[in-house]
């Protein structure tokens, strides 16, 4: 099962918000699209958050759980990412290990229910 005990609350929405967007089929995606969703999925948070989650916000997310291998970044079998200037990402997790390792974040039940 993969540590996410160290995440913030943030990344942990990204996860979410990648995961989901992996389930309906539009993945890989940039750090906007997953802005926007991690916005929608941020009142499903049982937590005292603001109602939405800036694309920066996310993109420093992104990039931190790239770090850990927790997403990937997609290429297109070149050396370069897709999109070039605007990376795309997808899960470095698939969903039931992501919702096992989150469980006991009870912030996330609603969440992790929809996955």
């Amino acid at each position: 099962m993969a540590d996410l005990d160290s995440t913030t609350l943030t990344q942990r929405l990204t996860l979410i918000s990648v995961a989901s967007l992996a389930s309906n089929g539009e993945t890989p995606a940039h750090a906007g699209e997953i802005a926007r969703t991690c916005s929608r999925h941020a009142d499903g948070v049982d937590a005292d958050v603001v109602g939405s989650v800036s694309e920066a916000a996310t993109t420093r997310a992104l990039n931190e759980l790239e770090a850990e291998d927790l997403v990937r970044m997609a290429t297109d079998g070149s050396d370069s990412p897709v999109g070039k200037g605007r990376p795309e990402y997808e899960p470095g997790l698939d969903t039931s290990t992501l919702v096992t390792a989150l469980e006991d974040d009870d912030r996330l039940d609603e969440l992790l229910d929809r996955l």
